[in-house]
């Protein structure tokens, strides 16, 4: 597991957390779903051995 993949699988993690378990409101806390899946699609597309 490399450094991409660990941060967004954190930010779906958080995302989750703040945006269903504890009412922060909305607004930012979807910038960590966008964070989440812009890292993860990026890790499937350049591979692991690009990292």
């Amino acid at each position: 597991m490399n450094l991409t993949l660990a941060v967004a699988f954190m930010a779906l993690v958080a995302w989750v957390i703040l945006g269903f378990v504890v009412p922060v409101g909305a607004g930012w806390v979807h910038l960590l779903l966008a964070l989440g899946m812009i890292l993860l699609v990026r890790r499937v597309v350049t591979g692991k051995k690009a990292w």
